[in-house]
Parts: C-alpha cells; sequence; structure tokens
C-alpha cells in the first residue's frame, strides 16, 4: 500500500511484497508453524468424551461472533498519537496478526490432515478453531491497512519453518496459549471500558468477542486433554504441567516487560496486569492440568521481579559482563521453574507414578 502524505516513509520487505515503516522489523513478519504427530492425533479416543465432544463442536458451530466482527466496520478512526506512541501500537498490531496467523496455519493444517487420516469429526473441530483465528488475524490486518501498513498474509504463509512437536506438546502448550490470550484480553477490554478516553483505536471495540473466542478454543484443548489421559497422571504429569506454566508465564512476564511502553499507553501498570493474566490463567488451568504453581506464595513473585530486572540487566549489558549477566538470569529462572506446585482436581488419576526410567521414554510418547 502507497503511504499517505500523513504516513511514515515505508520501505518493502526483502521479497517486495509487505509494506513497513522503518521502525518495524522485518523479522517480524515470520509466522511460526508447528508440525505434530498428525497421525497419533488422529487416533484421539472420543468415546468417553463424545458428549461433551458434540456439545463443543456444536457451539463452534454456531459461530456465536460471526456477527461481531463485521468487515465494514471503520478502523481507521484512531486519535491523534505522538510518533512515537503511534509506533508502538503498530508494532503491536503486527506482532498480534503474526502471532494470530501462525494460529490460523496451525489449526488448519491439522484440520487438514485428521480429516485425511479419517477423522472427520476432530477436524471439523479444528476447521472451526482455524476459521476464528483467520478472521482475528484479517481485523488485524485491517487495522494495519488503516494505518498504511500492509502486509499479505497468504504470501507469508509460504516462508513458514515447521517445528516438530509432539502431540502432549501441542494440546499442553496451545491450551495454554489460548487462556492467556482469554485473560489477557478481558482485563484489557475491562480496563478500556471503565476508561472510555484510553481506548484510542477502534479496533479494541472487538476485544469482547475476541476473548470469547479464545476462552472456546482453550475449551477445546481441555476436551483434548481428557482424550489422552496418558498425559496428565504422575511424574509425566506433573513435569508437562511445570514445563509449560513456567515457560508460558515467563514469556509474558518478559513480553510484557519489553513492550512496557504499548500498556503504558493504555494507562495500564505493564507489572501489575502480567501479575494478575498469570493468576487468573493459573487459576483457569485448575480446570485441565494436574498440577498448577502455588501462587499464593510469594516466592513466585519476588522471583518474578528480580527476574525482570536481571533480564534488563543482561539486555543492557555489553562486553564481558553479559554472560556473567545471562549466568544470574539463568538462575533465577531455574530457581522459579523448580518452585513448590499444588495437586489440582481436574482429572481423574490411576495412581501416582514415582520417577523411573520409564517414565523418560513415556515423556515422548503419549502411551
Amino acid at each position: 500500500m502507497t503511504a499517505t502524505a500523513s504516513s511514515p516513509k515505508l520501505r518493502v520487505d526483502t521479497r517486495g511484497t509487505n509494506q513497513l515503516p522503518p521502525h518495524l522489523d522485518e523479522n517480524l513478519l515470520t509466522p511460526r508453524f508447528y508440525v505434530t504427530e498428525f497421525k497419533k492425533a488422529a487416533k484421539t479416543e472420543l468415546i468417553d468424551a463424545r458428549e461433551e465432544f458434540e456439545a463443543m463442536l456444536s457451539e463452534m458451530k454456531a459461530d456465536y461472533n460471526c456477527t461481531h466482527f463485521d468487515r465494514k466496520a471503520s478502523l481507521d478512526r484512531l486519535q491523534e498519537l505522538p510518533q512515537k506512541s503511534k509506533e508502538v501500537y503498530e508494532s503491536y498490531l503486527v506482532r498480534s496478526v503474526i502471532s494470530e496467523f501462525s494460529g490460523f496455519l496451525l489449526f488448519k493444517e491439522i484440520s487438514n490432515r485428521l480429516k485425511k487420516e479419517g477423522n472427520r469429526d476432530l477436524g471439523k473441530l479444528f476447521q472451526f478453531l482455524a476459521r476464528d483465528e483467520a478472521r482475528h488475524a484479517g481485523f488485524l490486518s485491517r487495522a494495519l491497512v488503516a494505518e498504511g501498513i500492509e502486509v499479505d498474509l497468504p504470501h507469508l504463509g509460504g516462508k513458514r519453518a515447521a517445528t516438530w512437536f509432539p502431540i502432549s506438546w501441542v494440546i499442553y502448550s496451545v491450551y495454554l496459549s489460548e487462556k492467556i490470550g482469554y485473560w489477557r484480553y478481558i482485563l484489557m477490554d475491562r480496563h478500556l471500558k471503565a476508561n472510555p478516553d484510553q481506548a484510542f483505536a477502534p479496533l479494541f471495540d472487538f476485544f469482547e468477542p475476541w476473548c470469547q473466542d479464545e476462552n472456546r478454543h482453550g475449551d477445546c484443548f481441555t476436551v483434548m486433554m481428557r482424550c489422552w489421559p496418558g498425559i496428565t497422571k504422575g511424574f509425566r504429569g506433573k513435569l508437562l504441567s511445570r514445563f509449560f506454566l513456567w515457560s508460558v508465564f515467563l514469556t509474558h512476564t518478559l513480553t510484557v516487560c519489553e513492550r512496557g511502553e504499548f500498556y503504558e499507553l493504555l494507562g495500564i501498570d505493564p507489572k501489575e496486569f502480567d501479575e494478575e493474566v498469570i493468576k487468573r490463567t493459573n487459576h483457569t488451568s485448575k480446570n485441565a492440568f494436574p498440577w498448577v504453581f502455588n501462587l499464593e506464595d510469594n516466592k513466585f513473585w519476588d522471583l518474578r521481579n528480580k527476574i525482570i530486572e536481571s533480564f534488563r540487566s543482561f539486555v543492557s549489558a555489553k562486553g564481558l559482563t553479559k554472560p556473567v549477566k545471562f549466568l544470574k538470569f539463568a538462575t533465577l529462572i531455574f530457581k522459579q521453574f523448580a518452585l513448590p506446585m499444588e495437586k489440582t482436581n481436574a482429572l481423574r488419576y490411576d495412581k501416582d507414578v514415582n520417577f523411573t526410567g520409564q517414565d523418560i521414554l513415556n515423556f515422548w510418547t503419549d502411551k
């Protein structure tokens, strides 16, 4: 798209397709793409969860938000912002559109492969998930166009480098991605409704239906998790719960730390927002995960604060001090990883399993 007189000067990415202002890194335009054990996923046994699955499938088919994301809705009434604030908002849009588009690629591929392997019911569910992600990405893309930035999403689909994940990793990570996304959007939506003067962009009007989609997607993966009881039992279930909760929470903390200017632009305290999102997501995860972190213990938050300061110190370090700063940062995140967890009543267990060598083998398979 050609820049208007009031838009920042645009540059074209290396493939000559997307229009980027100078403050946006071209590397942002690389969607993440994951592949998994598609044949194993197609063998997901739905007998015990059939009633819950059918209810979820019907809810997704109903598409309650189909009228909320009106393609004719205006997205160009952005309030006057200082150039720096405008750049912060645009960076948020680009990162968000690539995130949503990555979700679309994942769900679409899973849907196609499941149908090919003969599991049409589960394939249909993932088709609906892909539909929602595509809708979100489309709206974010429109918001970028309103700012004079054009991102050719179909073209980006060809730039994907695949990362392989076991099916258990996909279930745990996508569940958390959707649920933490829900809490991020709903908390921002509540704040902006209470402070309408800070809702400077029309895109924020869509956060409520947006978060409802994220919540439903997480519920779909709750059903998936219950169809694979082996990934929630004993040592393996505790290790998977610990690793993914820790990694997702750590990523969220560092992301909010790096992009604090965006939240401050909305009148939101970044550190308080990060804490509230983590608390809500951890609590929600009790409905699906066998173990969650004990966030009533202040050790988690004390370490979180130290991690933020250590991360900032590491990023700004130069020369010989950088390895030392990194070692301190790595020590802190490992301490957070090892914090006590509490068992939930989300799922029924056959028995507790003590640590054995076989558990290490089972960790990589889905028995």
